[in-house]
């Protein structure tokens, strides 16, 4: 009952989201788990697999837990092929059944399920839809009008003139490897995701196979991004003309989504900003924010106008992103600003492909983590303006730390925080509360991280949780708040540039230089300079993507897999501390320094700041150069 074909390794480390999700066939605490109900796992698979099949599609494993543990399954095989035929069983019309895979020792189930082409209900039990990494209940006609409006009716979906020797087969590759089905031809890959379909012995792509993998880009004449670049806040013509345009970014949406993004990052400036509780170079708008704002002008615009191109403004002031189109359905920007789950895609073949590719997140929260990191970055909310002819996104440059910002940031004092640290702080200061849902919005981390991340806090008495069971939710503790009156009534500032921290958009005179974010973090008289090559205190400025690899860790991680982390914090050019790097992987000064530290120092791959001094309180480490 093995699918050979299917290539498990992708979903191992994979966050859960629009087309992935795990779910553990054990219940109960750590050391006296049990079986889960036979029953609850069929309905369970029931409603999931309905869920994805009524979206674009998905993945559901069996035998995983929250922290990516392998754990299998005890089932007899009765049991085991009741849940494996629960979609043909249990689901109208009845969908693929699952098989089982081996996966370090251990047999998982499995269930690869296709979009279907219409709703799928679980027997006398409705039509569940997938949301994000949620799965919510729906109605058939809400079903049937996704999928006439993306699966019948959308550009995507019609018949091209390309054939499969117009397409990259590099690029296919890619994508089946990253969708877990490198055993698939290019052919099976194609007719798997509606990308094509079968005429006699050959195929017939569809519209999305161009535009996501033609070699030489699609015939569609605008499916491009032009870029402008303008010197000053407002466009202007005739002898004051003030646009520059950049070469025009052209070809399949992957090699274009490349290419746009390598040119804006070479564009944006690099100001000192708040970020954690120190002044750093930082970009101008958060990397996660725009590029969001830019894969959903990709993803999600009407293809069907041919008339006209993407484009990006870069004005000294605003990042305006344009996408031809008006919002899709009865979508509206009113639902979209309650940063709330919402499920309407225009062209969801294309947004599944961009995901195999590794270039589109799958967990469904890109506008609500785009407005969160905005508002860590002290910059306004977006704004998001459709019209029958265009959604424009905004993003604004113009710092909006105010006075109330600055006493409680001066209040930290000398707190050692990482950046989802402060940010989670700062959101509590700001807003009066904090939970899990909203810190996962803020952060990105998943559920099980980012409960780690408000327990510690709790557990070093900044945060109080108050207990509500699924409405739990944590504030300050009176250390902190009292901490904030003192500084107020002191009036000691948080400057910038020595007290020149503006609100407004008159900090930012030209492109190339922003008055309000250039200066020292003051409140201490410190400067902030070097530290002798050593990380700064606060131990939160990781490259994303280390962070990331961190993140996917879990509770209990396998050592093969900490130790490549572990090399690549020490090998970032300075000095790491056995503390620096306890705090960053979440794992006892003690335990690391034993089980990591000294063996990748016997091995070759780490080299101690002071060899005959093993012992020296000021000891660090760094990758060892071969």
């Amino acid at each position: 009952m093995s699918d050979l074909r299917f290539d498990i390794t992708p979903f191992l480390d994979q966050d859960e989201g629009q087309h992935f999700d795990r779910k553990s066939l054990y219940e109960g605490e750590e050391g006296a788990k049990r079986p889960r109900s036979r029953r609850a796992v069929r309905d369970q698979v029931a409603e999931y697999i309905a869920a994805f099949a009524n979206a674009e599609g998905g993945v559901l494993i069996l035998g995983i837990e929250d922290d990516r543990t392998i754990t299998g399954y005890q089932l007899p095989q009765d049991a085991l092929n009741n849940i494996l035929k629960t979609p043909s069983s249990r689901l109208q019309p009845a969908q693929p059944n699952g098989f089982i895979m081996p996966v370090e020792g251990r047999k998982v189930i499995v269930f690869d399920v296709p979009a279907s082409d219409v709703p799928v209900q679980v027997i006398g039990d409705g039509f569940p839809l997938r949301m994000g990494d949620q799965t919510v209940q729906s109605s058939e006609s809400q079903i049937n009008t996704l999928k006439f409006e993306g699966m019948a009716e959308s550009w995507e979906s019609r018949r091209s003139l390309m054939t499969l020797a117009d397409l990259d087969a590099r690029l296919l590759e890619r994508a089946r490897q990253g969708a877990g089905l490198s055993a698939l031809s290019d052919e099976e890959y194609l007719l798997k995701r509606k990308l094509a379909d079968r005429r006699g012995r050959g195929i017939v792509l569809r519209n999305a196979a161009a535009l996501l993998f033609a070699r030489y880009g699609p015939d569609h004449p605008n499916a491009g991004v032009r870029l402008f670049r303008v010197i000053g806040t407002e466009r202007y013509t005739g002898i004051e003309h003030n646009v520059e345009e950049r070469p025009r970014c052209e070809g399949n949406l992957p090699a274009v989504i490349s290419e746009i993004r390598t040119v804006i990052s070479s564009l944006l400036r690099r100001p000192m900003r708040l970020v954690g509780s120190r002044f750093q170079e930082s970009a101008e708008y958060p990397d996660f924010a725009w590029l969001e704002a830019l894969l959903n002008a990709i993803a999600h615009r009407d293809y069907r106008i041919e008339g006209t191109c993407i484009e990006v403004w870069l004005f000294d002031d605003r990042m305006e992103v344009v996408s031809p189109g008006g919002l899709v359905g009865n979508l509206t920007t009113e639902a979209l600003l309650t940063l709330k789950r919402v499920h309407h895609s225009r062209n969801p073949r294309i947004i599944r492909v961009l995901v195999d590719l590794g270039l589109a997140r799958d967990q469904g929260e890109g506008i609500p983590r785009m407005f969160a990191e905005m508002e860590d970055a002290f910059l306004p909310r977006p704004d998001i303006d459709a019209t029958s002819r265009n959604v424009t996104v905004t993003l604004r440059n113009t710092l909006t730390l105010n006075a109330m910002d600055r006493e409680f940031i001066s209040a930290l004092g000398d707190l050692e925080l990482s950046r989802n640290e402060f940010r989670t702080l700062l959101y509590t200061y700001r807003h009066g509360q904090i939970d899990n849902a909203r810190l996962r919005a803020l952060s990105g981390l998943d559920t099980l991280n980012a409960s780690y991340l408000l327990r510690g806090l709790r557990d070093r008495d900044l945060l109080v949780l108050h207990s509500h069971g699924p409405n739990s939710y944590y504030t300050l503790t009176s250390i902190l708040t009292s901490q904030v009156g003192v500084y107020r009534a002191k009036g000691e500032k948080l400057s910038a540039d020595g007290g020149n921290i503006r609100e407004g958009h008159e900090g930012i005179r030209r492109r190339g230089k922003l008055d309000a974010d250039e200066g020292e973090f003051s409140a201490d008289g410190r400067e902030l300079g070097t530290d002798g090559g050593e990380f700064d205190a606060d131990g939160g400025e990781l490259p994303d993507y280390i962070r990331a690899r961190i993140a996917k860790l879990g509770k209990r991680p396998r050592r093969v897999r900490v130790r490549p982390i572990i090399h690549l914090i020490c090998d970032q050019g300075k000095w790491v501390t056995s503390a620096e790097l306890a705090r960053f992987l979440n794992i006892g000064q003690s335990k690391l320094t034993a089980g990591y530290i000294t063996p990748m120092m016997h091995s070759g791959e780490l080299e101690p700041r002071f060899p005959d001094k093993p012992n020296h309180p000021h000891q660090a480490y760094r990758a060892r150069v071969p």
